[in-house]
């Protein structure tokens, strides 16, 4: 049994702003085979067998909102106060999350007042149809001070360093943490301004990542890179976008580690991104 109060909460939701939220809306719709539901006030929310997608409007490409969800009440009362004895502000669920997420939902504001909201998973409905092959896995973000925000995560909210990457000069270029099992739930890279930099459906293997590209080929969405292998993670992927050019990824197989399993540091450079070929490189 891990000692770190957030273990086993798992990205439950991602929220996106848009400059046109409804057709954002409709094109995940159409990938996933998601039930999307018309909230108002260009607001539109997407269920899945194993994601969750709410869409407003807003800036291009942003994810303003991150949810974690917990097993239990009681796992998230316990991290409640172990931030809030850390003197982190807690604040209640944004109220256009509150009715789909529960009164015990709270929210916080990382280095990059991103907002983080923490719930308990809510019960499976039944009927939600969509395909059930691609679960909502990862976050990662772009950021102009890399330390601050692995400081953040791993040293308040208690979130297991898994992997570094450095520059030359010893600079942290990105970083891996881990809220469970999994290589990791949340990620940072540097790069010249903060923003979203893409999120991540877990698919179960090779075969999968096969089916997920036809499907993007049915639906005339070219593959944007890969597919690949990660150094850092060792999962397969390849990475598609949306209608406003924001990435998302498929990816099988990402690396399983113990809540105390030591961090890892890579050197700056491709084979940390891509140990197949090219990279993406954000600095």
């Amino acid at each position: 049994m891990s000692t770190r109060p957030v273990w086993n909460a798992k990205l439950f939701l991602i929220e996106r702003s848009a400059s046109d939220p409804a057709r954002c809306a409709q094109w995940y719709a159409a990938l996933f085979g998601d039930e999307l539901i018309d909230r108002g006030e260009a607001r539109f929310e997407l269920r899945g067998p194993q994601r969750r997608l709410w869409f407003r409007h807003g800036p291009a490409k942003g994810v303003p909102t991150i949810v974690f969800a917990f097993d239990s009440t009681q796992q998230l009362a316990a991290f409640q106060a172990h931030l809030i004895a850390r003197g982190v502000l807690v604040h209640p669920c944004p109220d256009a999350l509150s009715d789909a997420l529960g009164i015990s939902a709270f929210s916080i504001a990382d280095p990059d007042q991103r907002n983080l909201v923490f719930c308990v998973r809510p019960l499976a409905r039944v009927g939600v149809g969509g395909l059930d092959s691609a679960r909502l896995q990862h976050f990662v973000c772009a950021s102009t001070h890399t330390d601050e925000m692995l400081s953040f995560y791993r040293d308040v909210l208690g979130f297991a360093e898994s992997d570094r990457v450095v520059d030359s000069a010893g600079g942290l270029s990105s970083a891996f943490v881990r809220s469970d099992h999994e290589h990791h739930s949340f990620a940072v890279f540097r790069a010249p301004a903060a923003g979203a930099d893409h999120h991540a459906y877990d698919v179960p293997d090779w075969n999968a990542i096969r089916d997920w590209a036809d499907r993007c080929a049915a639906l005339e969405i070219p593959i944007w890179w890969g597919p690949g292998r990660h150094g850092v993670g060792n999962n397969l992927f390849f990475m598609i976008e949306d209608p406003e050019g924001y990435k998302l990824e498929f990816s099988a197989e990402l690396e399983h580690m113990t809540p105390d399993q030591a961090p890892r540091t890579w050197p700056h450079g491709p084979r940390a991104l891509n140990l197949w070929g090219n990279a993406w490189m954000r600095s």
